[in-house]
């Protein structure tokens, strides 16, 4: 058996998300700094004509291979794609991580009036630390979500069409495969498959909204708190015992995270909707 197997079963499993709220989402078309990045880096030039798919695309593959990747960025840059372009394309001294990478092209495709949104896939177990960060954007042509990922400059296909992160979740739960576009095929199938255990979106999209208001989309039993209170111990203890003042200040972060409640779940066909 496979590690792709293990993860598949996992998703088997969990196939049911918690009811929750209804409450959607927003896309903000109208922010003035749209006009001054559509101006310093040309993007309307660059996503051409078109669906709304393949100007997305357009857009990824311009950005992608010029941002260096760096999983341990500090996110010290002010979270918007004027801020980030400007201190990382084509800077490989300045790399950023895939939440910042999925900012930029969310921003990028509302700049341009695409429907766009970022989306945290999140794995099940508490003791893997690490997620991953992407962009959903809607084509009109086709009336469906497609994910795009920045960080690898590609998506995934069923038979020539390209997915939803809902979609591709229920592919790998039936344990079926998804053709990769992009780079590191096989490792990306089993990287996403873990990842896709739930989601935490953000519910205002717009220029320097990421972050502000976010909707967490959880399986049926599983708690958020209690697995991040555990993720947080278990990345406490590794932790050397010399590094004194990381530990004081993931010590206090810990002891703040215990009072905080668990979090409202949103309900999955939010995700589904057509904006």
């Amino acid at each position: 058996m496979t590690e792709f197997n293990i993860l598949c079963g996992i998703l088997f499993n969990h196939r049911e998300f918690a009811p929750g709220k209804h409450e959607g989402f927003t896309y903000d078309f109208s922010c003035p700094e749209y006009r001054e990045l559509i101006e310093r880096y040309g993007i309307d030039g660059i996503a051409g004509d078109g669906t709304d798919f393949e100007r997305a695309v357009r857009l990824m593959h311009w950005m992608s291979p010029r941002l260096r990747h760096k999983p341990d960025y500090d996110n010290h840059v002010p979270m918007n794609s004027l801020e980030l372009l400007g201190y990382s394309l084509d800077k490989p001294g300045h790399g950023i991580n895939c939440r910042n990478k999925s900012v930029i092209l969310t921003e990028c495709c509302l700049a341009l009036g695409i429907y766009a949104r970022r989306v945290y896939i999140m794995p099940y177990s508490p003791y893997d630390v690490d997620n991953h960060v992407v962009t959903e954007i809607f084509d009109r042509e086709s009336a469906k979500w497609i994910m795009l990922d920045p960080t690898t400059d590609g998506w995934f296909e069923d038979r020539g069409s390209p997915l939803s992160l809902l979609e591709l979740r229920g592919l790998f739960a039936g344990n079926k495969p998804a053709a990769f576009t992009g780079r590191d095929q096989d490792m990306n199938r089993d990287y996403f498959c873990k990842n896709l255990f739930r989601f935490i979106a953000d519910g205002d999209n717009g220029f320097g909204l990421a972050d502000r208001r976010q909707l967490y989309f959880t399986p049926t039993g599983y708690r958020v708190q209690e697995n991040r209170l555990k993720s947080m111990e278990y990345t406490l203890a590794s932790i050397p015992p010399d590094a004194m003042r990381m530990r004081k200040q993931f010590t206090a972060m810990l002891d703040k995270a215990r009072n905080d409640p668990e979090p409202g779940t949103s309900d999955i066909s939010v995700m589904e909707m057509k904006p």
